[in-house]
């Protein structure tokens, strides 16, 4: 009778155990996947918002047209106010809003010219942040927006210059008579940031 109760109490010791193990393996498993949720992930589960011009980015994609040349500014010496030719510059302003979005963001702004795409028509130039912005490829600039400046409702503000090359023997059209992804393109992605180090593009 004494060896059926010390066995039944080694069983029951046994199964305790077992029922511990697997409770502690199942947390240790849980944790692992925890902590290896990489960017993509996060940013489908944490919220991310960014405003250019206006305009809501969310993971990648292409500025609208209308949101750019609002605000271009023509320089010409050369060609009516309304028309642009080949030796016109010009510049736009950038403003990214970070407003609502609950974790830090990192952004890359890739400018698609005529040094990228033979098809466009102008080229970027004199790309100037009043925040930190960093050319990380040939054709991108990528920066950070801290928590602090989320909270703090502070915007960042992009001046890109651009120029249509003067060697183009090209009469002087209008802006209205033109497509406006002839002239650029920006593509923009943003990413939850999570400490990357930024490294600069050297040729």
């Amino acid at each position: 009778m004494k060896d059926i109760k010390g066995k039944n109490i080694l069983l029951f010791l046994f199964l305790l155990l077992c029922l511990g193990s697997l409770y502690y393996g199942a947390k240790q498993t849980y944790t692992a996947y925890e902590s290896s949720v990489d960017s993509r992930v996060a940013n489908d589960i944490s919220d991310i918002h960014l405003r250019i011009n206006g305009e809501e980015i969310r993971q990648n994609g292409v500025l609208n047209n209308r949101v750019i040349l609002d605000n271009v500014t023509w320089v010409s010496t050369h060609t009516r106010a309304e028309k642009i030719s080949p030796g016109s510059t010009g510049s736009f302003q950038l403003e990214l809003d970070p407003t609502g979005s609950e974790v830090a963001i990192l952004y890359e702004l890739q400018f698609v010219d005529k040094v990228v795409d033979d098809d466009k028509i102008l080229n970027f130039g004199n790309i100037v942040s009043d925040d930190t912005l960093i050319q990380t490829a040939a054709d991108t600039y990528s920066g950070i927006i801290t928590l602090n400046q989320i909270q703090s409702l502070q915007k960042i503000h992009i001046n890109v210059g651009f120029s249509f090359d003067a060697s183009h023997d090209i009469e002087g059209f209008r802006e209205d008579n033109q497509a406006y992804d002839d002239f650029f393109e920006i593509h923009v992605k943003v990413y939850q940031y999570l400490g990357e180090t930024l490294v600069p593009y050297t040729e």
